[in-house]
């Protein structure tokens, strides 16, 4: 099973309700969004990581996540902390092309605006980020294994994404903008703004 099958399992049984009450939509449609929130979050550290230096900033920021947040997924994302560090993240992920992410999202949704969105996106951002901490931990995965299995989950999320998110996939793909080397992920490195939000996400202080 992929990651994105294994995240998509821990929405379905245990935060569609949670996403719901955090962004207003109804539970059918933050069912239905939320993979596609985890898609695009994907096919962005696709293109950031590409190269080896994108690689490696993200393979030393997943070192202080275990994956442990995935027992106890419905308490950690509906915290109000974890909310806002998953904020910052998306800009680090996404760059210039958070808004176009937040656009065509709200399209599928048939109306929702970009605040729902935006929380959505802020609650998948740690999951895919705590998801990928765990498999490096016990696949033993390198800077390159790492940058492998992104790039699979990559091309799969974008072949199994629906017609509505086809061209954001496309988009990130090709010319993504975010940048997964800057201070909020090298940090995590060296401690600091690093520990304080990425490590917060995963329950270590």
């Amino acid at each position: 099973m992929s990651l994105m099958d294994q995240l998509t399992n821990v929405v379905a049984s245990q935060i569609t309700q949670q996403a719901a009450q955090k962004t207003g939509l109804s539970q059918d449609m933050a069912a239905k969004l939320m993979p596609m929130a985890m898609a695009a979050l994907m096919g962005g550290l696709k293109n950031n990581t590409a190269k080896p230096d994108g690689a490696r900033a993200l393979a030393n920021a997943l070192d202080r996540h275990d994956g442990s947040m995935l027992g106890d997924v419905a308490s950690a994302v509906g915290r109000d902390d974890v909310l806002a560090d998953g904020q910052k993240i998306l800009g680090h992920i996404l760059g210039g092309k958070r808004a176009q992410a937040e656009q065509t999202l709200a399209a599928a949704a048939g109306g929702a605006d970009s605040g729902q969105i935006g929380n959505l996106l802020a609650m998948a951002a740690p999951l895919v980020m705590n998801q990928l901490g765990q498999a490096k931990r016990t696949q033993n995965l390198d800077d390159a294994g790492l940058a492998g299995l992104i790039r699979e989950e990559g091309m799969r999320a974008r072949e199994k994404a629906p017609s509505e998110l086809g061209g954001l996939m496309s988009m990130l793909d090709a010319d993504g903008d975010g940048d997964i080397k800057d201070d909020l992920l090298g940090a995590a490195v060296k401690g600091g703004l690093g520990k304080s939000i990425l490590g917060g996400l995963f329950g270590r202080k």
